[in-house]
């Protein structure tokens, strides 16, 4: 107890005053216990043990939580920086596990507010009072188009083109359905939106089975030589990309490191493009 027998007799004196009761039976050659401290004895071995266990439990807990990293990412932009970025941070970290929420934006916002996401890779939007958010870059929106289309060959697209035209679109309840309803008012209306989908991959899809147009950030759309992207304007729409996180609470130190990992992956990939 790194005590000395002077200071444990004390702490025992102290304590039978406290609770008006004599805890021990003392002789000039024993010490044994009352009936007093005959009952208090197993209950406070009890409470001792179960003190122990939950010690050993929240250090265990503590241990898992250092180990173990959840971020949130919008699937397209996880397709195009997580790869690289958890590549180096599992040869920095070989035994933690990472936790991915690939989920629209309003899911991952809903994620860091609840501290299930220690932070998540996203569109920016309405910013949340508890919400810290970091703006990486902007992105316009351009049109995915077939290859043999009669849109084909253009260089440059207004929305009005595309009327009359069969389009794809993600959902009205996604961050991107959001900003393109905002953006054309009006102009939605008239556009023929044949098919609504969750994810930004379906939509390629659907450009890549010839069955459609559709309109994404150039980002989100896959590389092929059966898709022309051409941009549109009148107007140009936009999204912001960036990182949210809780305002006020640091990142544990393997989620920072991933987090500083994923940010220099990003810069870089930009400066490559750009």
């Amino acid at each position: 107890m790194n005590l000395s027998q002077t200071a444990l007799s004390h702490r025992i004196k102290k304590l039978e005053t406290d609770i008006g009761l004599s805890l021990f039976q003392r002789t000039t050659r024993t010490l044994t216990l009352t009936r007093a401290g005959q009952e208090f004895f197993p209950k406070a071995r009890d409470m001792m043990v179960r003190l122990s266990s939950l010690y050993e439990d929240l250090k265990i807990e503590g241990q898992t939580a250092r180990e173990r990293v959840s971020i949130g990412c919008l699937g397209s932009l996880g397709e195009l920086y997580l790869p690289r970025a958890l590549r180096i941070f599992r040869e920095q970290n070989p035994d933690t596990t990472v936790v991915i929420y690939d989920e629209h934006a309003a899911m991952l916002s809903d994620r860091v507010a609840a501290g299930e996401a220690q932070f998540a890779l996203t569109i920016l939007g309405a910013q949340r009072w508890a919400e810290k958010q970091r703006v990486l870059y902007e992105e316009d929106f351009v049109a995915a188009v077939p290859a043999g289309h009669p849109l084909a060959d253009r260089q440059h697209l207004t929305w009005a083109d595309l009327v009359g035209y069969p389009l794809a679109r993600i959902s009205t309840t996604t961050s991107h359905g959001v900003i393109l309803s905002e953006s054309l008012s009006d102009l939605m209306h008239q556009l023929d939106w044949r098919y609504e989908v969750q994810r930004t991959n379906m939509a390629g899809t659907l450009v890549l089975a010839g069955l459609a147009i559709t309109v994404l950030p150039r980002a989100a759309i896959p590389v092929s030589d059966a898709v022309r992207i051409i941009p549109i304007t009148n107007p140009t729409v936009k999204r912001t990309v960036g990182i949210i996180s809780q305002d006020g609470a640091p990142l544990p130190p393997k989620a920072l490191q991933l987090h500083r990992i994923l940010l220099r992956e990003i810069t870089q990939s930009r400066k490559t493009k750009g």
